[in-house]
């Protein structure tokens, strides 16, 4: 399940494609077409997702953000199942420690998922060691994974700077190409800009356009930033590479 806080009409698409691009950084033999990525599709949970009402203190969004825990639970504890969550960091990646979007989501989406997976857990298995199901549901957590982009997804898409490069030629006149061959030059630097997608014409009107196109993901990777990150929390997952490998190992 792929579920993102950007509510435009292609948002899902393109989180889709990134997260492709994340697990091929993983391992380079994946095959991803064998592997089903799904929206949400609880329409509660969607609302909860977008606009940031997933951190949302209103008793309005309440119901919104019980139904996004229960989808998030349920995803994970299937054979097979897990979560990419993308929200943005909205803070440079130097300044990323003070990001309250990162211990926002600690506090209100992981530890309630924990939470409903042990009290779920616990009905299933009457009878069983507390720290058995404490270690399930570790193991289960572990499925629900976070996609944080510095300053925010953007900074990534950015860096297909090839084709940022041809749309702003092809549809602005070629605005902001110099800056686009700037940021090709120093991959680290897009991580550093404050709301990038108001920093150039592109906007976020092209997004899809750049996630499809072909990120150059092994030098956003080794530029050791916000990519990097997501990128190598991923590689510790033994679970994750055995399932990633399952999609060539017997085919």
């Amino acid at each position: 399940m792929v579920l993102t806080e950007d509510s435009g009409t292609k948002a899902f698409e393109t989180l889709r494609s990134i997260v492709k691009e994340l697990l091929k950084q993983v391992d380079e033999y994946v095959q991803t077409n064998k592997i089903s990525f799904e929206p949400v599709r609880n329409e509660l949970a969607l609302q909860a997702l977008h606009a940031n009402v997933w951190k949302s203190s209103k008793a309005k969004d309440r119901q919104k953000q019980v139904e996004l825990i229960r989808t998030i639970a349920t995803q994970v504890m299937l054979e097979g199942g897990w979560v990419f969550f993308h929200f943005d960091g909205d803070r440079t990646w130097s300044s990323r420690d003070s990001s309250e979007n990162v211990a926002k989501f600690q506090n209100l989406v992981r530890e309630k998922v924990r939470g409903l997976i042990v009290l779920t857990l616990a009905a299933q298995r009457r009878g069983s060691a507390s720290q058995e199901i404490e270690a399930h549901a570790d193991a289960r957590m572990a499925r629900l994974k976070t996609v944080v982009p510095f300053y925010s997804i953007e900074a990534w898409l950015f860096q297909n700077t090839r084709e940022a490069i041809r749309l702003c030629q092809e549809r602005y006149g070629g605005r902001d190409v110099e800056q686009f061959q700037a940021w090709a030059q120093d991959r680290t630097a897009l991580d550093e800009v404050l709301k990038p997608k108001e920093a150039v014409c592109l906007g976020a009107a092209h997004n899809l356009d750049l996630a499809s196109a072909g990120i150059p993901a092994r030098e956003v990777r080794a530029a050791g930033k916000s990519f990097t990150a997501v990128v190598e929390a991923l590689n510790q997952d033994t679970e994750l590479r055995e399932a990633l490998a399952r999609t060539y190992a017997y085919g």
